[in-house]
């Protein structure tokens, strides 16, 4: 089914009941047949690509929601991307319109050539106006692109990858059912709704479950955790940056939930643990990916063991595959992570070469996603662990070091904030392991390298310690660690 499909399904169960912030399913349908309808006189036809380009907003959700009534494809754009982000994506899609906002507009309109519709305009259109005019038929199918979601870019340009109305009906059923969710709960959200987190896990999860979606522009940890405190709110999805500034935030006592979720980075394990004393509950950790939405993650009704991603979600298969021969590697055994199920993404818009190197079939004629990150099976506590990027793997004199099992150690001590470890080239050793720290107070990297000497092999031990301001993150919060490669020609060591 597609997510148009279970929103239909809630929509005739509880036209009444509020969808998003205080818009109910019935408002929010006869707003997306408005808006469906000014994009189709704005030229939007099935399979062309409309651009989403503005803040958390209800005209995000409203034109969201109508392209795919039109059968239209969405392309949400990060609005932290400027002028060579933006051309590249707006150009790689080819875009048929972008939906700016006041903040926004400017950057689209200094490419030039772009049909804009300005995110204002959307909702007072989603408010006025008659709903008769209906939308074409026949309703896209499960195999018609729905999204064309950009990777990241954290190791280079980035590729769009064409997720289906099928896939993002399994996304969304797949958390739904994995976590429990029913139309008795509220989701409190500051996740940003171009990224397929909040997109498809939170608004999509919470419309196929019937319940309420709440949102704010952006995070702000007081104010998140206010409205966390609201009687109805049961649920709240986050990444890993924002739980560190709720822990840092929180005065006074916690609020009462049935669920908090993290993803799109790495939950460091003393994080973990300090938001469980503190909160008096576990986070749920899952593991995903633009390209194949979540494969990962912790059980709810545990355990929830720190510093795992669980087990494969529901419908999801997963395998530990040697990089050579793509055969399953036993437990404790380091291999890359493969990916098969109804979520994953059928390739990269216009870019057959990256889609082909981004599948492999195995003997059996499984055609397995390569997620590019090294994962390994931890059989005693039956979860899977996520080691590191492959790309990002150090190999210094013959030893693997893998970067977050130094991070996590790192992260333990006293005067860490956040730290991460890259490779300097080495003549004599192939590579070294260097590290950039956040500290707080008074700071000493020796002493540093020698707790570490406690825990880790000497090979595993930073070379240099690098003392960084804030490290360079994206807008989901994971560390930018080609941007770090590039200030180790500047950046002096400790």
């Amino acid at each position: 089914m597609t997510l148009l499909d279970y929103f239909d399904a809630s929509l005739a169960e509880r036209p009444g009941a509020y969808a998003v912030n205080d818009v109910t399913y019935g408002a929010l349908h006869a707003a997306t047949l408005r808006v469906a309808a000014r994009l189709r006189e704005r030229g939007l036809a099935r399979g062309e690509r409309i651009a989403l380009y503005c803040e958390n907003r209800l005209a995000f959700v409203y034109a969201f929601l109508a392209a795919l009534r039109l059968g239209a494809i969405v392309v949400p754009v990060n609005v932290l991307y400027r002028a060579a982000e933006l051309e590249h994506v707006l150009g790689d899609a080819d875009a048929r319109l972008v939906m700016a906002s006041a903040a926004t507009r400017e950057h689209v309109e200094a490419l030039g050539g772009c049909d804009i519709v300005d995110a204002a305009s959307i909702e007072a259109c989603a408010s006025d106006g008659d709903v008769s005019a209906g939308v074409p038929t026949p309703a896209p199918g499960v195999d018609d692109a729905a999204l064309i979601v950009y990777t990241s870019g954290t190791t280079g340009r980035s590729k769009g990858a064409v997720i289906t109305h099928g896939n993002l009906g399994a996304i969304a059923m797949q958390v739904v059912v994995a976590w429990r969710w029913t139309a008795r709960d509220t989701l409190y959200a500051a996740l940003p709704l171009f990224h397929i987190h909040g997109l498809g896990a939170g608004l999509s999860g919470s419309l196929l479950a019937g319940g309420r979606f709440i949102f704010d522009e952006r995070f702000d940890a007081k104010h998140t955790i206010e409205s966390l405190r609201r009687d109805d709110v049961t649920m709240f999805f986050g990444v890993p940056t924002m739980y560190v500034r709720l822990l840092e935030a929180l005065d006074g006592p916690p609020p009462a939930l049935r669920l908090c979720v993290s993803g799109s980075a790495a939950l460091a394990s003393d994080v973990f643990d300090a938001f469980a004393q503190r909160f008096g509950m576990e986070i749920l950790e899952r593991y995903g990916a633009t390209e194949f939405g979540y494969a990962l993650g912790n059980r709810y009704g545990g355990p929830r063991v720190g510093g795992s991603v669980g087990v494969p979600m529901p419908g999801m298969r997963v395998r530990v595959a040697d990089a050579a021969t793509w055969a399953a590697l036993g437990p404790a055994e380091v291999g890359e992570l493969l990916v098969e199920g109804p979520s994953v993404c059928r390739g990269y818009w216009n870019n057959p070469g990256a889609t082909a190197d981004a599948f492999v079939t195995d003997a059996e004629g499984t055609r397995w996603f390569k997620s590019g990150d090294l994962a390994v099976y931890d059989a005693e506590h039956d979860v899977y662990r996520i080691v590191g990027r492959l790309k990002e793997l150090i190999i210094t004199g013959g030893f693997n070091v893998y970067p977050l099992e130094v991070e996590n150690e790192l992260n333990r001590l006293p005067g860490v904030r956040a730290s991460a470890v890259v490779g300097l080239p080495d003549a004599v050793r192939g590579e070294l392991p260097v590290a950039f720290v956040e500290v707080e107070g008074t700071f000493d990297a020796e002493a540093l390298r020698v707790a570490l000497a406690e825990r880790l092999a000497s090979f595993k031990i930073p070379k240099t310690i690098h003392v960084i301001e804030a490290l360079p993150r994206n807008a989901l919060g994971k560390v930018e660690k080609h941007r770090l490669r590039a200030l180790l020609e500047v950046t002096q060591p400790r």
